[in-house]
């Protein structure tokens, strides 16, 4: 499962309406949790600006602490990901939506936690098809 920087955000932070929900999902996946650099770099400017260092520092031991799925993105991902950003340029996903995309190929997976519903509607994997949206 590819998981998205709005939905670790709820994960994260109790505070997030989408909190119970993200976490019935993360937590009860027997699925690899797969998290991009891009959505570790929006995440943590966000849980840092919002929230706190200490809470930024929390989630980052917590990512780093074994149980996520750190996913490695070379040239050739971004390489990927700019042609899906060109392909959907009316949308201006940006590279963390497109990395998701790249990363979902790669990792044979059309499940996508997030709750950003508008872009992965539009999106498609690189296979075809749909992506399943949760929660």
């Amino acid at each position: 499962m590819i998981i998205d920087t709005s939905a670790l955000l709820a994960y994260f932070d109790a505070a997030e309406p989408d909190h119970a929900a993200v976490s019935e999902c993360i937590d009860s996946s027997a699925d690899a949790l797969v998290v991009s650099p891009y959505v570790v770099a929006e995440l943590d400017y966000l849980v840092a600006t919002r929230v706190g260092v200490d809470a930024e520092l929390a989630v980052l031991r917590e990512l780093a602490g074994g149980a996520w799925e750190l996913a490695n993105c070379g040239a050739a991902e971004i390489e990927q990901a700019a042609r899906i950003v060109t392909k959907y340029q009316d949308q201006r996903i940006g590279i963390a939506d497109a990395a998701n995309v790249v990363l979902a190929d790669r990792y044979r997976t059309r499940t996508i936690l997030t709750l950003d519903r508008r872009h992965f509607s539009a999106l498609r994997p690189i296979g075809g098809g749909r992506f399943t949206v949760i929660p």
